[in-house]
């Protein structure tokens, strides 16, 4: 993409109170992709998840065209982080590259045949999801050529893989030049999807206007053109600049070094704007931000190597109105959905709503997952608009509760929550008065475990678990299973499917179904209403009792120099561990306190376990047990809820957020487990109505101040919600 227009800077993301965000399970998400190239490859992990599950594909670095046209394997390829990527179901699509070398370009292309095949195999060899071809600065000329190169890419890639191209914004219709370079019709008809880069309205060069990188009118009539065009509506991705452009207005610096639309990372406004008192204001005509600043004399700050000096400075970026008001587009012209150029360079907080506002689903979300708000002083105003000049419709005092009825609203550098009391009254209250909690709740514990598939799996999901809604040990050890088939686990009769499963897996359409237990736990009848719904991949790992199924899906997990064993006959103490088995591959098996079953013992020798961690203390595991298994280090407590917080002691974890379920009951919690794997959480337990001692010390203790909670009112009240509060 812009990668020589682009000042690379290296920064902090600040983290934000909220954890990712997606619509309700009745509507089908648009898709979203973005590139990543600037950062260490060791950030790049970090960098995705501070997207909050919003991606469906990424796009780095990982090829790139010589000089003399051949492919380059770069160094950034790892396949670690491929197969992160993988186990958070997001496909990786590395963009092949001549970074605006048109030499590289043209010899590619007159190599096509050969390059196309190099990048197939190395795609196989490699275990990647297809290709995003970018090549950029070559002339019309070599237009034919180009689809040709995608035509062949096409033909020895696999069709499951994607093959998609990105092409330069041309809302004015350029039929020469590196414009001309972009046959979209005819690259539709081979391409997945193209992915239009509708940015760089301005640029960096003395002939360009000071304005907007992407304005709204020109992001829409980008959108238009590729329509225009004939490229059908569902191959058309719209891609969004996560930097801005800045311009000193008053002549070159004392370097003589002239700024005139140099590309920034839109982390560094902020920054910028505190240290010289500048001003940050949306433009209604554009819909895009700017922030204006002044330099005095005698001061200075750097942009990477560029020095800054005095005079004044405007900076045309992107932030979270301009983005929302892009966001709206995709939906209203019913194209495939987004991309961005890049990751590193966004402000983080975009990420809390993104797929909400690509999907108009924002207000009907926060309502309906259960996002809280309590009140943090006394004598907080609730204002009838989102703004310090709106009037008191009352006066709230410090603990109250309230809903959150939408996402944040930002008015003149300063947030607002849109929140319902109790008895119905509606306004807005300044973000910095109130801490957000977030329930997945339900009526039953189908519907908990369907609103916990729809946070983690927003789009589709290739295997499903299913269980029985009263085994609870087959829920528990299905965990790990379940990470790493990146599948939720939903809840079932014996003999059939409930409405709230059945909804939910035909909104998720798996190519598989993982049945955990006998048919004496999830029955033929289950089964058949599988069948009637077309999965035709189902496995069942069942046993013929809840040890032999403990110990059938540890062999099905494989072989690992780790295992859990925990009591068979009661939950809580496996409950807690199960997240970080789950992440880190160990499987958990199953013990009466006294005696080790058989199945037990020959499974920890055939998959190779050379470690053992026990849960739970000597009431819950024995010394007969504990003496006969391999290596054995346990973790105990002097009750279920130490125990919780003694795994994250014990195991040195250092989480920011913490699922949070009753002690109780274990419904919620088995089926959150999987969830709070794919987001690195523990999982803490608590009394209904009182926040027990060992968990408020670990939380206090860790400086876990993120939670969601499991569960309904009834599991976990509105009192635990305000003794979570840090």
């Amino acid at each position: 993409m812009k990668v020589v227009k682009l000042t690379i800077i290296l920064l902090l993301i600040i983290p934000v109170s909220l954890q990712g965000t997606s619509p309700t399970r009745a509507q089908t998400r648009l898709f979203n992709m973005s590139y990543v190239f600037f950062g260490s490859p060791s950030s790049y992990v970090t960098q995705v998840d501070k997207t909050k599950g919003s991606l469906n594909v990424v796009s780095p670095n990982y090829f790139d065209i010589t000089s003399d046209g051949q492919l380059d394997v770069t160094w950034r390829l790892q396949t670690s982080f491929i197969t992160e990527m993988h186990n958070r179901g997001i496909k990786v699509v590395p963009f092949l590259a001549n970074h605006w070398n048109p030499t590289a370009g043209i010899n590619g292309l007159n190599n096509r045949d050969s390059l196309a095949r190099n990048i197939a195999a190395a795609i196989q060899q490699y275990n990647l999801d297809g290709v995003n071809v970018d090549i950029e600065g070559v002339g019309h000329a070599y237009r034919d050529a180009h689809t040709d190169f995608i035509r062949l890419l096409r033909q020895y890639i696999p069709a499951h893989k994607e093959v998609s191209v990105a092409v330069a914004a041309n809302p004015n219709g350029w039929k020469t030049g590196w414009h001309g370079f972009y046959d979209y019709k005819a690259l539709g008809a081979y391409a997945t999807y193209l992915m239009i880069m509708a940015y760089d309205e301005s640029w960096d060069s003395p002939d360009s206007p000071i304005g907007p990188v992407s304005s709204l009118s020109f992001f829409e009539r980008s959108i238009q053109y590729a329509i225009n065009q004939g490229v059908a509506k569902d191959r058309i991705v719209a891609g969004l600049p996560f930097y801005g452009r800045m311009w000193k207005l008053d002549g070159p610096t004392l370097e003589n070094r002239s700024i005139t639309g140099m590309g920034l990372s839109s982390t560094r406004v902020d920054p910028l704007v505190s240290q010289f008192n500048g001003k940050i204001q949306f433009d209604e005509k554009s819909q895009s931000s700017y922030a204006t600043f002044t330099i005095p004399t005698g001061g200075s700050a750097f942009i990477g190597s560029v020095k800054l000096t005095e005079g004044n400075y405007v900076i045309w970026f992107e932030n979270e109105p301009s983005i929302k008001a892009k966001l709206r587009l995709p939906k209203q012209y019913g194209i495939k959905g987004t991309g961005s150029w890049a990751l590193y360079h966004e402000k983080p907080s975009i990420w809390n709503n993104y797929t909400l506002w690509l999907n108009e689903t924002y207000n009907s979300f926060w309502v309906q997952n259960g996002y809280m708000a309590l009140v943090k002083n006394d004598n907080v105003n609730l204002r009838d608009s989102p703004s310090m000049s709106g009037n008191v419709v009352r006066t709230l005092y410090k603990d109250l509760n309230l809903k959150v009825t939408g996402p944040l609203v930002n008015v003149d550098n300063q947030e607002w929550y849109p929140v319902q009391l109790s008895e119905g009254t509606q306004g807005y209250v300044s973000s910095s008065y109130v801490d957000i909690f977030q329930r997945f709740g339900g009526k039953n514990r189908f519907e908990v475990a369907v609103n916990v598939a729809n946070m983690g799996w927003k789009d589709t999901a290739d295997t499903i678990i299913v269980s029985n809604y009263n085994a609870f040990a087959d829920a528990l050890t299905a965990s790990p299973i379940a990470y790493k088939e990146n599948a939720p686990i939903l809840l079932t009769a014996k003999d059939r499917l409930t409405a709230e499963s059945k909804d939910e897996i035909s909104r998720l359409k798996p190519q598989k179904v993982i049945i955990v237990g006998g048919p004496g736990s999830v029955g033929e009848g289950v089964v058949n209403d599988l069948r009637n719904m077309g999965v035709t991949h189902l496995e069942r790992i069942g046993g013929k009792d809840r040890f032999e199924v403990s110990a059938n899906l540890a062999k099905r997990l494989g072989p690992t120099t780790r295992a859990v064993v925990a009591d068979g006959m009661n939950f809580p103490d496996a409950l807690s561990i199960a997240p970080y088995a789950a992440r880190n591959g160990i499987p958990i098996l199953l013990a009466n306190r006294d005696h080790l079953p058989q199945q037990t013992e020959e499974t920890l020798t055939s998959i190779g376990v050379q470690d053992t961690i026990v849960v739970g203390g000597e009431a819950s595991v024995g010394k007969a047990v504990y003496d006969k298994i391999p290596n054995p280090k346990r973790i105990s407590g002097k009750d279920r809820y130490e125990v919780a917080a003694n795994v994250i002691r014990e195991l040195n974890l250092t989480p920011d957020t913490a699922f949070i379920a009753t002690g109780l009951t274990f419904a919620d919690a088995l089926t959150g487990s999987v969830l709070a794997a794919k987001e690195g959480a523990p999982l803490l337990l608590t009394n209904p109505k009182q926040l027990p001692e060992a968990t408020k010390m670990i939380l206090v203790e860790k400086n876990i101040t993120r939670h969601k909670v499991l569960g309904g009112s009834g599991s976990v009240s509105e009192q635990v919600y305000q003794e979570l509060r840090p």
